[in-house]
């Protein structure tokens, strides 16, 4: 009754408190927003980061082949010397065999 009596008019106070509200929501949204983007900006850095880490770890797997092709061809050519070498004993030892053995 009383703010009857002094001409409030309530339309234009919910107007208000709608406007009023809608601001308080963008505010949000806003900051909400701007949260999202840094937590974007985070994720980019961290996924920058993997992605640096798997050239690494792809270019250490290269170097690691080619010195495995390398160490085992080594290997295979010292493999193959000592079967060279183990024939020309054996040869010998045979040849001693048969030479004492007369």
């Amino acid at each position: 009754m009383v703010l009857a009596r002094e001409d409030i008019d309530f339309e234009n106070l919910k107007r208000e408190a709608d406007v009023e509200m809608l601001v308080k929501n963008m505010v949000q949204a806003n900051n909400m927003i701007a949260h999202l983007k840094d937590e974007q900006f985070e994720m980019r850095n961290e996924i920058n980061e993997y992605k640096e880490t798997i050239s690494k770890l792809e270019d250490d797997a290269r170097k690691d082949k080619r010195w495995n092709m390398l160490w085992r061809n080594s290997l295979e050519e010292d493999i193959a010397k000592t079967q060279v070498f183990l024939a020309i004993v054996f040869l010998i030892n045979i040849l001693f065999t048969y030479f004492t053995s007369r």
